[in-house]
Parts: structure tokens; sequence; C-alpha cells
């Protein structure tokens, strides 16, 4: 049977900033005058014109500050993911015109930047009102390709029960996890991540002239060091390593999914804006046109990389501004290193 997206929403937090605002944090809490130099040029040539956080902390004048007078603990950001997290996601699903509660049999949640338990699917089960005994699921700590597996796990309830209703949730607070550094894959690290949610509703009827049919999801496992890719808990907070090598192997990794399917120009790509230099790496592999690649460009300007919650971002374009009915094709890439594909449709 069919499954359809038939509903996207974002939301962002209300502190914007240049993406010079960023740079200039970043200088300003560098170790070295070398380092802080190097931050505003990472910062010049990311692709990022804005990024948005819950913290006020990344200017000059902040009244009040996480980062000051010194780096907080882990327990210190995940206070702050408690208070943030619900009425960001909140904000994206009251934006969902086609949201009934009483007709949601499952919510899944997606986040990899803070955890609690209860967890938010039962803190948004409360604050929706929804039915006690629709079932709830967490997607926790699997970095940027966390929403195409809850894309999955919708897919499987609906193929399971086609009267199911699935709501996915992803909050990314990435921001709260900035780390002072003078390393160089930990500065384009704090110059890319920022912060976002968005929600988007799962059923299997086309319920809406626009709408994205899901078809299937392959993965390519690409073995690697821990150097690659990785995201750790530390005592001093969450830790990302994100390799300059990153580009590279997934564009070896996307050939190698893609080299059996046949493809054309007038193809819609959803691609997960990692960085501006795997974006590149996708377009070279791929042949991809600048309209392909559009999208994902675009969300990377306006908003940087929000983890998770940025595929939903990218999806939300091509349902909302394409023209035309159209294949579509979606990449994510996590830890591991793992690159997710999904094929399917935009009806418009």
């Amino acid at each position: 049977m069919s499954v359809y997206i038939n509903q996207i929403t974002t939301a962002l937090p209300i502190n914007e900033y240049q993406v010079e605002e960023i740079g200039s944090f970043l200088a300003r809490t560098a170790k070295s005058s070398a380092s802080g130099r190097k931050a505003k040029i990472v910062a010049a040539k990311s692709g990022i014109k804005t990024r948005h956080s819950v913290l006020a902390d990344f200017r000059t004048d902040a009244p009040k500050a996480l980062f000051k007078p010194a780096i907080p603990a882990v327990e210190d950001r995940l206070d702050q993911y408690n208070l943030h997290a619900l009425p960001l996601a909140l904000k994206a699903i009251e934006q969902l015109s086609e949201f009934d509660p009483s007709a949601i049999t499952h919510i899944i949640t997606v986040s990899c930047t803070g955890m609690t338990a209860p967890g938010l699917e039962l803190r948004l089960t409360e604050a929706l009102k929804l039915k006690s005994s629709s079932a709830k699921h967490a997607v926790n700590f699997l970095g940027c390709h966390g929403v195409f597996h809850a894309l999955k796990m919708a897919k499987s309830i609906v193929e399971a029960d086609p009267s199911a209703e699935a709501l996915i949730v992803s909050v990314e607070l990435c921001s709260l996890h900035f780390q002072p550094t003078d390393d160089d894959d930990s500065i384009l690290a704090n110059v890319l991540f920022g912060d976002g949610a968005a929600a988007a509703l799962v059923s299997g009827s086309n319920k809406n002239q626009r709408s994205i049919e899901l078809d299937n999801f392959d993965q390519e496992f690409i073995p690697s060091d821990d150097k690659m890719m990785a995201w750790n808990i530390h005592s001093s907070g969450f830790l990302l390593k994100l390799s300059s090598y990153v580009p590279q192997a997934i564009e070896q990794g996307v050939s190698d999914l893609f080299n059996k399917a046949s493809r054309s120009s007038n193809d819609l790509w959803a691609i997960h804006p990692g960085g501006k230099n795997i974006l590149d790496a996708v377009e070279d592999a791929m042949k991809l046109t600048p309209e392909q690649m559009k999208a994902s460009r675009n969300v990377l300007r306006d908003n940087g990389n929000m983890s998770s919650a940025t595929i939903l971002f990218v999806l939300k374009k091509l349902l909302y501004e394409s023209e035309r009915s159209a294949p579509l094709y979606g990449l994510g890439f996590g830890p591991g290193l793992t690159i997710e594909k999904l094929t399917g449709k935009v009806h418009v």
C-alpha cells in the first residue's frame, strides 16, 4: 500500500544570528588568536547566512548566558534542553492544519541533543492531549539521519495498519553543546550547527493535493574509525567529531548507493545539508543541477545544520515550492559513517 507525508511544518527559536556574529563569538572564546582568525574564515566560507538558537549567548551583550562565566556541565545543558525542547516542538505542531489529536495512533520523537525520561514523546502526549493508548516511540541519539529512521518506522506502522496516523516530531538544540576549541574540525562544527524543530503527519491516505509518497529506504554503511563522525557524551557536554574527510567518504558512498539507479534532471532531491562541502560532494557524485541542489543549499544558508530536523526543512521546501509532481530522492548522513537513502514521489 502507499504511505504519504501529508503535511510538514517547521519552527525556529527567536534568537537569529548572522554567521558573522557566530564567527565573532568563536573568535572571542577561542584559545588562541590564530584559532579566532580561523573561526571567522570558516564562518565566512560556510555557505550559511543565518542560524538560530534558543540561547542569547552568542551576542556580546547577552544579559544571561549559559556559557558564562564557565563552560557548563552536561546537566546544565540538559536543563536547558528540557526547558526549551517542548515549546519549540509545540510551535511546529501548532502549524499543522491537518492535525487532529484524536486521530493520532503513534507519536515518534527524534532528537540527539537531549535525553530524559519521561521523554519528549510523553510530554507531547500530555501537552497535545493525545489518546493515552497512542503508541509512543523515541528515536534518540542517532545524529543527523534520525528522521530517516522515524520515517521508516512510520511507513512500517501504516503498512501494518492502514488506519494508523503517525505524528513525527524532531527537535534539535545543537547550540546547547558548544565547546570552545582550537581543533579545526570542531571549529567547523561550532559554525555549522543551529537549533530547529519540525513536525510531519504520515498516513495511508493522500489527504492533500500536495503530499510526499514514501517508496523505499536503503542504507549504506562505510566502516571508519570514530574520528570520522561521532557523537559522544562527556562530563563537560556532548562532544562531536566531524572530520574534514567526511565529504570525500560521502561522495564515494553515494556513488555506490546509486550506481544502479536511473535518474533524470527532472528528479527532486532532498539532501541533508551537513555542510557546504558535503553538498558539493553529492552534487559532483550525482551530477546534479543547481536547481536540484537549491532546496538543500537554501536551508543551509538560512538555518545551518539542525541535525535530524534539517531534512524535514528540505522536504518541506520541495513539498510546498515544487511546480510539478516528480520522483524524489532523499539523502541523510550520520555517525559511522552511515548514509540513508529515501526514494518516493512529490505530488503537487
